[in-house]
Parts: C-alpha cells; structure tokens; sequence
C-alpha cells in the first residue's frame, strides 16, 4: 500500500472516531436492555458511509420554506419533488403547502425549479394542502403519494410522464398521514406509517409504527397482524422511508422522542426480514442536528434541525444519497440538503 493511501485511511479512520466521540460526549446514548437485539451495537454502517456535502446539493429557493425532498432518475436528468409554502406563513405554513418539482443533471445539484404539480386549489379533496410528496415508478406509471390536508389521509396522483399532468385519485388511499410505500414486483404492496394509540402513555400519543399491505397499488391497504407497535421496546418513529435489499425491509425514519439515540428526530434504521418484526441497525444516529453538516468545499455549519429523512438508492440497489428538510440555526426558511453516501448496501444478518 502507497504512504498516500496509508495516509488517507488514517485520516479516515480519525475523522470518524473523532465524530463518533463527539456525539457520545455530547449526548449520552439511552440505557436499552441487554436482550434488546441491535445489529450493529457498537457502530453504524450507514452513518459511516456518510460522505461531505457539495455546495450544489443544498436546494433552497428565495421566498419559500421547502420541505419532504424525493428524487427519481428519468434518463439522464434527476428530478426533485418537494413541498414549499410562502415565506410569509413561517413553519406552520406547511398546512398550506403544494408539491413541486425541480430538475438536475446531476444527484447532487444544482436544482432549477420547474413547475406546481399539485396543488389544493384544484386537487378533489386536500383542499387546504398537498404536503409529503414522494415519487416512484410503478409499472409504467409515475406516481406521487403524499399527504391530503385536512383529512390528514394519504393520496396518490398518477401520470404517464414525469412532466404530468398529474391526475390525483379522487379519494384518500391510506389512512395514515406519512407513509413509506414499498411496490412489490408481484403487484402487491407493502407500508409503514405512524399510528397514534387512543391510550396514551405518560400522558403523551406515542408514535408507534404500523404495517399494511394491499394486494394492489391503490388497495385496499389492510393491517398487519395486529395494533401493536412493528417497533421493538416501544420506539418510536416519524417520516419513515423504506427501500428492500439484503432480502429485508429497511425503514430509515427519525427518532420521534429520542428514545433511541437521546436525540429527538435524530435519523435511525430498522430492519425487518418479515415485515412484522423489526431489528433497531444501530442505536448511534446516522445524523442529527447535535452535529455541524460537512461541506465538500468549505467550512461545516450548524442546524436546528434534520428531518424528513429519504433515501435515493441507485440502479444497483445501493445507497447513494440521504436527503433531508433543515431547519436552519439562522432564522431564515428551511431547505434541502441532498448528502452522498458511500454505495450503502446493508450486511446485517
């Protein structure tokens, strides 16, 4: 091996053992049960395939909070649906919000705004706000599921092409608010989405995570097993998004109360082998706000807040980008960042 790559793999190994350290002196990781089944109880694949931020992978628009990234390859351009509202609303302005659509030549930037895809205005029933969007591919379909407000429901919108138009299903599909969709190839499909209990646990609604399945796209979309929280040791969870490699289900979301990572909506991983029984991957967060955001070229930042965590895996199933919505330190609207990763592809047994 060349001094240059011995060089480069210790620099490597120093700068995650340094940021590893940070979070472990800067937040104290919960105590969980000895028997609680972790894959990985002393490190975290996926956090350490975490790579810098280029400049141009930070989406903002001027006039605009932009929220819930989700980004499809169609040949050669990548496109980048979102949901914005005026700047004028501030954060609650999301109960307002329609879902849009940029385009780049490259996964990380930069976006150039495109158009209004949805909007309540003229969508059969979220009449208040068409907020959550996330686009797939389903057979030759595009579609767009998202959140309908105020019913608080799941809608779909299909088209015949990326470019639209996009014809919104004229009833609410699923009855959670914010699922992750996983289309099978059979046909069927599988969700998971955050259930609140009508019993409340320490006076609070703990955000438990539910399974459904239908027998096609548009359902109907039935439970799995039972009521009970698919999250072991009563975790919690909100803005899951699911992808299948390694022949398991894979659920990335944040962690609702901190439960697991001590953080709150830090980003954290489950896995499942038969979609009722899910692993904790690792109680060390993939990210949080605790820690300044890497630049490729530049100095690291400060955040309030990440959330709305989404995967974009590549056509070799791997990993290449984590996109999330930030809350910025500054009081200015939030914004996307669209973060590399290594070519994640999860080992774990």
């Amino acid at each position: 091996m060349s001094k240059k790559k011995i060089y480069c793999l210790l620099f490597s190994i120093l700068f995650y053992n340094c940021i590893n350290a940070q979070i472990e002196n800067s937040v104290a990781l919960p105590h969980l049960p000895a028997d609680l089944p972790i894959s990985y109880p002393k490190s975290n694949p996926l956090r350490d395939a975490l790579l810098p931020v280029p400049k141009d992978a930070i989406f903002k628009m001027d006039g605009y909070y932009l929220w819930d990234p989700s980004v499809i390859k169609v040949g050669e351009t990548y496109h980048l649906f979102a949901s914005r509202w005026p700047e004028s609303k501030g954060m609650n302005g999301w109960m307002h919000s329609e879902v849009i659509r940029a385009v780049s030549n490259s996964l990380f930037g930069p976006y150039k705004f495109v158009e209004v895809v949805l909007s309540p205005t003229n969508h059969p029933w979220a009449k208040q706000a068409v907020h959550n969007p996330k686009i797939t591919r389903v057979g030759n379909k595009f579609l767009i599921y998202h959140l309908g407000i105020p019913q608080s429901k799941t809608g779909f919108a299909f088209a015949d092409s990326i470019q639209g138009p996009w014809i919104p299903v004229i009833k609410p599909v699923l009855s959670t608010n914010n699922p992750a969709i996983l289309f099978r190839p059979n046909g069927t499909a599988y969700a998971v989405g955050k259930f609140k209990p009508r019993v409340k646990k320490n006076g609070q609604f703990n955000d438990f995570m539910c399974a459904f399945e239908a027998s096609n796209m548009t359902g109907p979309y039935k439970l799995v097993k039972d009521t009970l929280n698919r999250l072991p040791n009563d975790f919690e969870l909100e803005d899951p998004t699911i992808w299948w490699a390694n022949n398991q289900y894979n659920v990335v979301c944040t962690d609702w109360e901190g439960k697991v990572t001590g953080v709150q909506k830090a980003v954290v991983y489950y896995t499942s082998k038969n979609g009722i029984d899910y692993q904790l991957y690792s109680q060390i967060p993939i990210w949080s706000q605790t820690e300044n955001v890497p630049m490729q070229k530049g100095k690291a930042f400060s955040v309030a807040g990440i959330e709305r965590p989404q995967v974009y895996v590549d056509e070799k199933g791997a990993v290449t980008a984590l996109l999330v919505s930030v809350h910025p330190s500054e009081p200015i609207p939030t914004y996307i960042i669209i973060r590399p990763v290594d070519h994640f592809i999860p080992k774990n047994k």
